[in-house]
């Protein structure tokens, strides 16, 4: 595990703790419900940081007979998880909010709980753009994860306090339930991203913007008769690739795995994390001579 990915994943945790317990001050300052499900989605926040650290350090774990493709998807089931987590926080807010509809109760010291809110909700923002622009360069789904975990968080406390002021401004207390369930739908609705992307990248669905570049470099190198079979999948960071390569009958061993190598160079410096696998056939096995692309 890099140590970037390292240090992000335990300041993630450290500042949960902080923006959880100054959220806590913020909802007994104030008594909001809206502040409270904030607090409690800080405690789904370190709860996933923690497990976050925990998945990559499985990720990095180096390939072992039981694992002959390494452990990287340790990331997409961390991410799984946190998008699950997102949910039930939507669920708890929800839960939490309707009985402050059926019994709405005034607000006590708004203003202070606000301004606390504001400074942990600084903490948040700052910390997800750092996690997303690792994630990014790293290719990382389990700080990507976090990230949008933590982003979720700024804009729904972002609206909490644009909700609280106008309801201490108006007296309209129950402005702060129903703010708390847009903020719980928001929640929902990015718990469910989440997941989805996970199971796009757990199910190995195909790498379609990888795939159309392996197929310009292929295409735009000779020596060989077509490829078929190009298959590709992902695995945390890394991206395998196979496919099967006809050759002309003439060719010599050694000048195939020549070209093999050549061709796997140029995939490896266009696409970084792939991992290629090129089988070699002579022509008899071809499907089609009449162009280099078989499918």
């Amino acid at each position: 595990m890099s140590m970037n990915k390292q240090r992000i994943a335990i300041v993630a945790i450290i500042v949960g703790i902080v923006v959880f317990l100054l959220k806590i001050l913020a909802y007994l300052l104030s008594n909001s419900v809206a502040l409270l499900s904030d607090a409690m989605e800080s405690i789904i926040n370190i709860a996933a940081s923690i497990m976050m650290l925990m998945a990559l350090r499985v990720a990095s774990m180096p390939e072992d007979s039981d694992h002959r493709y390494g452990h990287h998807k340790a990331e997409n089931i961390s991410a799984m998880i946190e998008g699950i987590l997102i949910i039930v926080a939507a669920v708890l807010i929800v839960e939490a909010s309707i009985g402050r509809i059926l019994s709405p109760v005034p607000l006590t010291d708004v203003d202070m709980g606000l301004l606390v809110s504001l400074i942990a909700t600084s903490l948040n923002g700052a910390l997800a753009i750092v996690m997303m622009r690792e994630a990014r360069r790293s290719h990382s789904i389990a700080l990507e994860g976090d990230a949008k975990h933590l982003f979720s968080d700024v804009i729904s406390s972002v609206g909490v306090v644009i909700a609280l002021f106008i309801a201490t401004l108006t007296g309209l207390y129950i402005l702060d339930a129903i703010v708390a369930i847009v903020v719980a739908v928001i929640l929902a609705k990015m718990g469910i991203d989440v997941l989805r992307r996970t199971a796009h990248d757990l199910m190995d669905s195909t790498c379609e913007e990888e795939e159309e570049i392996i197929e310009e470099i292929l295409d735009r190198n000779s020596g060989y008769l077509e490829y078929h079979e190009l298959k590709t999948r992902r695995s945390g960071k890394r991206i395998f690739m196979d496919v099967h390569m006809c050759l002309n009958g003439d060719m010599t061993v050694s000048e195939g795995i020549d070209l093999v190598l050549k061709i796997e160079d140029e995939l490896k410096d266009e696409i970084p994390g792939l991992v290629p696998n090129i089988r070699i056939e002579d022509h008899t096995h071809c499907k089609t001579y009449s162009s280099k692309k078989s499918k």
